[in-house]
């Protein structure tokens, strides 16, 4: 009961909430509520605050550690940059010593005499040469891959022989012409010069030369004048035509006689050679090349099909010269040469000139051409290693290049070293020794101003190559007569000199 009462009193002194106490009460909550915000706010900028000086701090303090340590870089740059400009100011001193050097040494050495320095000059130049080709013997020794990797051995030989094969056809077309009348009956074509012999260099357009052989037509006869005795080979020989009698052969060779016949028989027969070709019974180079090219035309008419496909021929006064296209329009140059043959032997009266522009249209110079191909073909035939002389031609002409030394001058060598040495001896293995004996062998020659022609007055041509008996019989012809002048003996020692210096090049640096 007691309890009652209290909890009822308790009920009476309670105040009644009404509307107006809520909103008191609610304004404020809001109050309270904003200013915990701004509290908020303000405690999280004071920590970011606290965040961003304690960054800072921190950035210090790492410079401050890093600070002794680009000290030291810097101190050592400076080091490195005083060091660098006190090295420049020496070595610009130390240059000024030396050429102030030089420049005594030099003094000192012109008061010595002239001929003591050029001797010791020469000296050092040789002991040095000899260096440098003995340490290149011995780079070479264990394996020798130079003549191979330097130029290849076949050159232009498969179109040397396609071009040969082409000829061939023409000339049997133009024997086939000329069978029935009174001009000069050409034969089969021999190739020569350096296409022929492989020597030929890669970077020139090859010219394919032959020589091709004139016989004499029916009732003719030709007579070879080759001047004077003394002088060989022969340079104003001349090929006299003849008529010949022909009495009781008339009706095989289907003529009259040019020399027994009445001029009534005479009549229809008329000799096309002596009218024609010749010049006061001369056989005429220029008339005959003229000849020669109407020929090859008609020649090149009446030709089965083949793989050239077209023939332009050009003007020339002793020769027939004449571009062939073949199917894959790759032109090829020809030249073909007139050759009269000795007797026998193989040395031909040539219609090549020996002086450009001078030569008499009647002049017909002796020719070793021939002579030279076949000594190079029994070289091959008789070595292990076909066509192993080429590489050496090949070196020889690419180190003579602007100099006064010609190339038939290093073939003439070569030709008298390949019968002095044994066959065996030219084994590619052995191509350095064999490079430098051709220097030395002309070296020799020109101290001593004379280089021997090889097939006049030599001993050692090979008994295969036929020679006339006044080529065999007579003195050795000398090649270098011209050095007896001493400023032309002079520049021919000098260019020795550059040879070796080139053939050295040639040999370490390929160029």
């Amino acid at each position: 009961m007691a309890l009652a009462f209290v909890f009822s009193l308790l009920a009476q002194r309670v105040p009644c909430v009404g509307d107006y106490l809520d909103e008191e009460t609610l304004n404020r909550m809001q109050q309270r509520e904003e200013y915990l915000q701004e509290q908020m706010t303000k405690l999280l900028l004071e920590i970011e605050e606290m965040e961003m000086a304690r960054s800072r701090m921190g950035l210090q303090a790492l410079l401050f550690a890093l600070l002794p340590y680009w000290k030291i870089v810097s101190v050592l740059c400076l080091f490195v940059f005083l060091f660098w400009f006190m090295w420049k100011i020496h070595k610009k001193f130390r240059g000024v010593e030396d050429n102030s050097g030089v420049e005594s040494s030099s003094s000192e050495e012109q008061q010595q005499e002239q001929q003591e320095q050029q001797e010791q000059q020469e000296q050092e130049q040789q002991e040095q040469q000899e260096q440098q080709m003995q340490v290149v013997k011995v780079k070479a020794k264990d394996e020798f891959v130079f003549a191979e990797e330097f130029w290849p051995i076949h050159t232009h030989q498969e179109d040397g022989e396609q071009i040969l094969s082409l000829l061939h056809h023409l000339i049997d077309i133009c024997q086939h012409i000329a069978a029935d009348t009174f001009y000069p009956v050409p034969a089969h074509t021999t190739g020569v010069g350096s296409v022929y012999e492989g020597w030929c260099p890669l970077v020139n357009k090859p010219v394919f030369c032959v020589v091709v052989p004139l016989l004499a037509p029916r009732g003719h006869t030709f007579h070879l004048d080759l001047g004077a005795p003394e002088e060989l080979p022969a340079r104003n020989s001349r090929v006299r035509v003849e008529l010949e009698c022909t009495c009781g052969r008339e009706q095989e060779m289907r003529m009259r006689c040019f020399l027994h016949a009445s001029a009534a028989e005479l009549r229809n027969q008329k000799s096309n050679v002596l009218r024609n070709l010749c010049t006061d019974s001369y056989l005429d180079v220029e008339k005959t090349a003229q000849w020669f090219q109407k020929l090859i035309r008609n020649a090149w008419k009446c030709r089965h099909s083949s793989t050239m496909r077209s023939l332009n021929v050009t003007q020339s006064k002793r020769s027939c010269r004449f571009q062939v296209t073949d199917v894959y329009k790759k032109i090829f140059l020809v030249e073909m040469l007139f050759g009269v043959q000795q007797d026998d032997t193989d040395i031909f009266l040539s219609s090549q000139e020996t002086e450009i522009g001078t030569t008499p249209s009647t002049i017909w110079p002796q020719s070793c051409a021939v002579a030279e191909a076949k000594f190079f073909l029994l070289v091959a035939a008789r070595a292990k290693e076909r066509n192993f002389y080429i590489r050496y031609m090949q070196v020889c002409t690419y180190i003579l290049a602007g100099l006064n030394f010609s190339v038939y001058e290093l073939k003439t060598v070569l030709m008298h070293l390949l019968t002095a040495i044994p066959l065996e001896g030219w084994h590619r293995s052995y191509f350095l020794e064999r490079i430098d004996d051709i220097l030395r062998y002309l070296r020799c020659c020109v101290e001593e101003k004379h280089l021997g022609h090889f097939f006049i007055g030599n001993e050692d041509v090979p008994a295969e190559i036929i020679l006339p008996q006044d080529f065999r019989e007579s003195e050795p012809l000398n090649l270098f007569e011209h050095l007896e002048d001493p400023e032309r003996h002079e520049q021919a020692l000098q260019e020795l000199e550059e040879l070796q210096d080139r053939l050295l090049s040639l040999l370490i640096y390929g160029k």
